[in-house]
């Protein structure tokens, strides 16, 4: 059954890449691209030591708005793998970016179930990103994190053979940590007895629903572009209905807006990581989840 799955993922690694697919020779250490700072943390922890993990942008860069430089064309010229996250947050052209390099592309959304999706835009407020039908968070459920680690550990495992047990394990091992912390998490979280809240920005849709939150809207369709007088009044009558406890800002992102509207309606301002930005490592994925939903257990009690 495993052979038959490494089979049936290689063929997709060939047709990713064009046709080619450049595998780790004797003496090499394989080395993988993430378009994303979550992707990158969660490459680092399927890799070990087995494998050399970059992310692609700078770090700090939003990775809605991120175009590929020459520099960067340069580096993926040294790697073997390019990760992606699919569903249309990438706004550069990654299958033309990995083909001019030569490099395979591996799409880590691509083997989610559709079930598992949501609509982008799927909540009180009808003004989502324009990322096409589904929203492309997935990793900020513990669940999606998971499936989007054992893509990545089956990429790694066809173009490393010589590594490729530890991939797979390591996946399954982050695999069951990050399901542990999502169960565990759901109990401490059903003792809130009002589990409403407001975000920054439409990214929080999959831990909503994860964790059987309410996620009444967002101040902004994408970061850093200000609401409108219309959507913010919106907003203030749907928090004033529902008697929400808390709006949440996010790092690097100007909490203006946010916090007037939390003096204005008298509710707690605190703050969630959707991990777009930041510095990735292997275990800053699950810090970052039990720092989010620490905030979340603090603010709304």
């Amino acid at each position: 059954m495993r052979t038959a799955m490494f089979l049936l993922f290689s063929l997709l690694l060939t047709s990713c890449s064009g046709g080619s697919t450049r595998t780790v020779r004797p003496g090499e250490k394989l080395v993988v691209m993430a378009s994303t700072t979550h992707l990158a943390a969660l490459a680092m922890a399927v890799a070990g030591e087995s494998a050399t993990v970059q992310l692609l942008p700078r770090e700090g860069t939003d990775p809605h708005s991120f175009e590929a430089t020459a520099e960067d064309r340069r580096r993926l010229e040294g790697a073997h793998l390019l990760l992606i996250n699919g569903l249309k947050l990438e706004t550069f052209d990654a299958a033309k970016l990995a083909a001019a390099a030569g490099i395979t592309l591996v799409d880590c959304s691509a083997q989610i179930p559709k079930s598992f999706l949501i609509a982008s835009g799927g909540d009180l407020h009808d003004h989502g990103h324009d990322h096409g039908e589904q929203d492309p968070h997935v990793w900020l459920s513990c669940e999606g994190a998971a499936f989007q680690a054992q893509a990545m550990a089956r990429a790694m495992a066809s173009l490393d053979s010589s590594n490729s047990e530890g991939y797979l394990k390591r996946a399954s091992e982050f695999q069951a940590r990050v399901l542990k912390l999502r169960d565990e998490s759901k109990a401490r979280l059903a003792t809130l007895p009002d589990r409403s809240f407001v975000t920054d920005h439409d990214a929080f849709a999959y831990f909503a629903r994860e964790f059987e939150l309410k996620n009444l809207g967002f101040l902004r369709k994408l970061p850093g572009k200000e609401p409108t007088l219309e959507e913010r009044r919106s907003l203030e009558a749907a928090i004033r209905k529902s008697g929400a406890k808390a709006i949440f800002t996010e790092p690097g992102h100007d909490p203006a807006a946010s916090e007037t509207l939390a003096r204005s309606l008298g509710v707690k301002l605190a703050q969630l990581d959707p991990f777009e930005i930041g510095k990735p490592s292997a275990t800053a994925y699950e810090e970052t989840m039990r720092k989010n939903l620490q905030a979340v257990l603090e603010a709304l009690k």
